[in-house]
């Protein structure tokens, strides 16, 4: 055992039992960095300690970070399986093999309990009695198995308060694509079967909705509803057409997931097929930093975390045998009460093998490709440094943007690059608090580089460039507020847009055919600003995270000066509090709704006194009549997101 390890730590490994159960690693400030199962818990965590010769690198790395190891004994190796599950998806572990969080994946929502049941898309799954499908990984292939499903089945496309207030059926109808239940009488029964083969069908279960599609045809035809039999008709036409076109998998492999994956010293790539009745209906690919565990061990935790909340197939094909396959299986069917069985097989030839070598395949590409485009962009990092002159590679960007119209709802946004890509989880959005009365984009950037920095100097997270939309004047009020921060070392810039330039490239003045000048980048202790030229990588580089900043910063003050305005309009009415202006909103769909509700409408809700009722009817008939219909429309801000630092 290492001996640099603290007597405290020493003698807790000493204690360990030699029972099953799960150990958390923890750093000096007492952040679970590892999660683990082991069957014997003293032998697996003493792994850890031995001299650091004897790790491989990554396992080095993580044990010169643990200060402490948490363990939680279990009864069986089963258990600890289970537990290892809940434990990684609760803390997130820097060293683990980690799907991103739920919320990034795509779910299909169906609630049956509504008499006209949609198809919605949704980030969250939640206990609300509703169906769930998902989540999918691919959102390109979850937007081809909607658009497949609205040819084939006449499902309502509308937001419920168009279909409230429809008054015909709209061309979806005429096209045979909705059956017009918004004007035209309906059984609701029979929508319900149309969105549950809807289902089935986006759940891979082909071969039973074709089956059941000609049972309702023809017992609608026996009845001579021939209206009906002739919907089941159409339908029928429209699945040949689409799953004709579907690649066909020979063999007995009828409903089954195919993994492969493949680690490098940074990354793990994952590759899944889907093949259900037969046919292969996609693939999907994660690529996640590399764990600390091997590929068998890694393997395990990513089953694990896959299906938890997919539902299970009738078999799982793997590239080889693990070692805990059996408490594997019986992990994955303990989280899917309704599966009545699952194989979990390893094949040796055929078909199954001809699937496992395409997903390998497929692992080994994404990893490929991923070490191709970071070398690219990584070769586009250098040509801005050296373009900019600055003294280090921009590996961190961030961006800085304000948005406000006349000096309502200021926000300011910071984005953030790293190695030239997003990183969303950097994102923030500011409320502007300093500045009151007419907009200042000056002082708003004085207030937001502050508080950044402020936050850089407390939390170490300062990137290599800040980047400032706007030109001297904003980079300017930039800089006073970095002055306060003299420790903080990293490079500042601000970006000008391009402007037109009635002058020629040639020195004489044509008003008729105007040119813009080239986006400029502006420097603290420079006189003169760098031009960028359009097409090169510095260009894409810089433009892509400021427009990405203005996109953020204009959909946050989009939302707050929506807030601000429903407030404005409510609080004009007497006996109307914050609680029951929410109720008010939610309940008729935002403030458009609300004015269109009738008084017995307004009346109906819990809470509102006939008077105040009244109030706000009259309020909004005599807004029509000052007004006549919505005001013009204020024009778009020239700025970016906010963000909610506080």
């Amino acid at each position: 055992m290492r001996t640099d390890i603290n007597a405290q730590l020493r003698e807790k490994l000493r204690q360990l039992p030699r029972e099953p159960g799960c150990y958390m690693m923890k750093n000096s400030l007492g952040k679970i960095i590892y999660v683990g199962k082991a069957k014997s818990l003293k032998t697996r965590v003493a792994h850890y300690f031995v001299p650091a010769p004897q790790l491989d690198t990554k396992t080095r790395v993580l044990s010169q970070q643990i200060y402490d190891v948490e363990v939680i004994i279990t009864q069986t190796p089963l258990e600890a399986l289970l537990l290892e599950r809940t434990l990684i998806k609760h803390h997130r572990p820097q060293f683990n093999v980690l799907l991103r969080d739920d919320k990034e994946y795509p779910y299909l929502r169906i609630d049956f309990k509504d008499t006209w049941p949609r198809i919605e898309r949704v980030r969250r799954r939640r206990d609300d009695g509703a169906t769930y499908l998902g989540p999918f990984g691919s959102a390109g292939q979850l937007r081809l198995l909607l658009d497949a499903a609205y040819r084939i089945f006449p499902l309502i496309r509308c937001s419920r308060h168009e279909f409230a207030h429809a008054r015909r059926p709209c061309n979806y109808y005429h096209m045979k694509m909705c059956l017009g239940q918004c004007n035209i009488p309906v059984d609701p029964e029979v929508y319900k079967s149309i969105v549950q083969s809807a289902v089935d069908f986006i759940a891979g279960r082909s071969k039973e909705v074709a089956r059941l599609i000609e049972e309702k045809m023809a017992a609608a035809a026996t009845a001579e509803n021939f209206e009906l039999a002739a919907i089941y008709r159409d339908q029928l036409k429209a699945f040949e057409s689409v799953t004709e076109k579907q690649s066909v998998v020979t063999g007995d492999v009828d409903d089954a997931d195919i993994f492969a994956c493949k680690q490098n010293e940074t990354r793990i790539s994952f590759h899944v097929l889907t093949v259900r009745d037969g046919k292969l209906i996609g693939g999907d690919s994660f690529v996640l930093n590399s764990p600390v565990q091997n590929e068998d061990e890694s393997l395990t935790a990513f089953l694990l975390q896959y299906y938890d909340g997919r539902s299970l197939p009738g078999e799982i094909i793997i590239p080889r045998d693990l070692e805990d396959a059996e408490d594997l299986r019986n992990a994955l069917l303990a989280g899917h009460p309704e599966a009545a069985k699952l194989i979990l097989r390893v094949p040796q030839r055929g078909v199954r093998l001809e699937l496992v070598a395409i997903a390998l395949k497929n692992a080994e590409y994404r990893l490929t490709e991923i070490a191709r485009l970071k070398e690219k962009v990584q070769v586009e990092l250098r040509m801005l440094q050296e373009h900019l002159g600055l003294r280090r590679l921009p590996q961190r960007m961030e961006c800085i943007d304000i948005s406000n119209i006349q000096g309502t709802a200021i926000v300011a946004s910071n984005v953030c690059f790293v190695d030239g890509r997003p990183a969303k989880e950097f994102y923030r959005h500011y409320v502007i608090t300093e500045v009151t009365g007419s907009p200042d984009d000056f002082a708003s950037i004085n207030e937001v580089v502050r508080r950044r920095l402020a936050r850089a100097e407390r939390d170490g997270d300062l990137p290599d460039l800040l980047i400032i939309d706007g030109g001297k004047g904003q980079l300017s009020a930039a800089s006073e507020a970095r002055a306060q921060f003299p420790d903080l070392d990293f490079e500042l810039i601000s970006l000008a847009k391009s402007r037109i330039d009635k002058r020629g490239r040639r020195g004489f003045i044509d008003t008729s055919v105007p040119e813009r000048s080239f986006e400029r980048v502006f420097f603290p202790d420079r006189e003169v600003a760098q031009p960028l030229a359009q097409g090169t990588p510095e260009f894409r580089l810089l433009t892509q995270i400021r427009d990405e900043a203005h996109r953020f910063a204009i959909t946050h003050h989009r939302q707050r000066r929506g807030k601000l305005s429903h407030a404005s309009d409510l609080e004009d009415i007497p006996g109307i509090g914050p609680t029951l202006r929410k109720t008010l909103l939610t309940t008729f769909g935002g403030l458009d709704g609300l004015k269109q509700a009738s008084l017995a409408q307004l009346k109906a809700i819990k809470g509102l006194r006939e008077a105040s009722a009244v109030a706000l009817f009259s309020y909004f008939r005599s807004s029509e009549d000052d007004v006549g219909s919505d005001s013009e429309g204020e024009p778009e801000s020239g700025s970016d997101p906010a963000s909610t630092t506080k």
